[in-house]
């Protein structure tokens, strides 16, 4: 009928090929012969299939024209913006604004690889799309649980809690979801919660450990959890599963043991489920060889994979949103042209943080940008710097006072999860330096945090 949308489905699993112009230019032949078609104004994409989009950007802002077809695809559009030729630059620009890979003219003339390439990763989106739907039988089946048990995400975020874990803190699952351990705990004993989640998410399996956890009746309560990781068929630790019991309930740690054990072997989920426990190793430098050999697909699963996280690294040494994307941006800058100097004498997390830490010092030089350090002399001092900077955190109050050296040494050992060995290669200094400064962090924080809160910032 003239007027109306035509949709596009299929429920085939074979990704669909799609050529995408706003200037109307013709498919470039070659990719034509492999099924490319085009993406017309009036044709709108149903979700049933994976969808590829070669996106001609020669005379369109790039920017615009992925956010277009992002708004359009939803997160699993597979987006690939065509320029006539990639510099470094564009592709971490394109990478930046959400481009799942990136091609130039000449690619397009002997397209196999950059299509084959496509294909393969348009259905592992779909597939991690499809296994994500388990998800909500693994909260029914912990739902059904007698002890309080939670779901965290890879970055730390609670994602689901059963009605016993609800209880217990005294909060609604509005409450949990999507929180951290800092919004939901006093900082004493969310930094130990944080601190323990970093050691699992290092090594995997399982792990068990006695601690306080506040009650709804804003007690502090004597428990022992009991955790494990969830990984993808990759090997990637993508959750935590935790769950526990107050100490000094002998019935309730048997129960708590027995419910875990059948957790653990099954995490309520099929045998062969992604949600396996399978032991992991460093999953990212294949990423890195792929970039080494020239493929943006790979820099933007690393992009996706590390740009919060470095995002978080930077902020610990500026305030400035503008220079922390800039930062991040140099960081993968350097990721593309040296991956094929990676010899993996230390993990590529390590090598991250090693490169952002470097952009973001000669950022701040070259700008001259200095961060508002207070020295702490009198108490009043404290006050009046927080007043207009008020936070419900005495600990990221304090830590955000330390000087430069040493937060970023407390940032990488305790809010990252970094090892002295791996601090010294990011800074670049001694093992001996980075203790020295740990130990002075730890020193100063407990002045400051006794400061902060004899005036009532609690």
């Amino acid at each position: 009928m003239k007027g109306t949308q035509e949709m596009i489905v299929s429920n085939a699993t074979e990704p669909r090929l799609f050529w995408s112009s706003q200037a109307d230019r013709p498919i470039p032949r070659a990719i034509r012969l492999h099924g490319v078609r085009r993406l017309a104004p009036s044709l709108a994409i149903a979700a049933a299939s994976p969808a590829v989009i070669f996106v001609d950007c020669e005379n369109a802002d790039a920017a615009s024209e992925l956010g277009r077809l992002r708004a359009d695809t939803g997160p699993d559009g597979y987006l690939i913006p065509v320029l006539p030729e990639l510099r470094p630059q564009d592709v971490i620009s394109l990478v930046a604004h959400g481009a799942n890979d990136a091609a130039c003219h000449a690619d397009l003339e002997r397209p196999a690889p950059i299509i084959k390439r496509a294909k393969d990763q348009a259905q592992l989106m779909r597939l991690a799309r499809e296994d994500g739907a388990d998800l909500p039988r693994l909260l029914g089946f912990v739902d059904g649980m007698d002890s309080p048990v939670f779901l965290k995400d890879a970055n730390g975020l609670y994602t689901g809690a059963n009605h016993r874990f609800e209880n217990f803190l005294g909060t609604g699952r509005e409450g949990i979801q999507g929180k951290t351990v800092y919004d939901i705990a006093p900082s004493d004993l969310a930094l130990t919660y944080h601190r323990a989640d970093l050691e699992l998410f290092a090594r995997g399996g399982t792990q068990i450990y006695a601690t306080g956890m506040r009650h709804a009746t804003r007690g502090v309560r004597p428990v022992r959890l009991y955790k494990r990781t969830l990984h993808d068929p990759t090997g990637r630790i993508v959750g935590i599963v935790g769950t526990m019991h107050e100490i000094g309930d002998a019935r309730g740690q048997r129960a708590v043991r027995a419910e875990f054990d059948a957790l653990s072997r099954s995490g309520g989920l099929p045998v062969d489920s992604p949600l396996s426990t399978a032991p992991v190793t460093d999953p990212d430098r294949p990423l890195v060889s792929r970039i080494a050999a020239g493929e943006p697909s790979a820099l933007a699963r690393l992009y996706d994979l590390y740009r919060a996280r470095l995002s978080r690294f930077v902020r610990r040494l500026s305030a400035n949103d503008s220079l922390i994307e800039e930062i991040v941006n140099d960081t993968f800058l350097v990721v593309w042209n040296k991956a094929h100097e990676f010899r993996a004498e230390c993990a590529v997390s390590t090598w991250l943080m090693a490169i952002a830490y470097r952009c973001a010092l000669k950022a701040l030089r070259e700008q001259r940008h200095t961060l508002l350090e207070v020295e702490l002399t009198h108490p009043d001092l404290v006050l009046e710097y927080w007043h207009d900077h008020e936070t419900p955190d005495l600990l990221a109050k304090a830590f955000d006072l330390l000087s430069e050296d040493l937060r970023v040494a407390t940032a990488l050992a305790y809010l990252f999860g970094h090892s002295m060995e791996e601090i010294a290669q990011i800074t670049g200094c001694p093992v001996t330096t980075v203790k020295a400064r740990l130990h002075r962090a730890r020193g100063k924080l407990r002045t400051r945090l006794a400061m902060l809160g004899e005036h009532g910032y609690a």
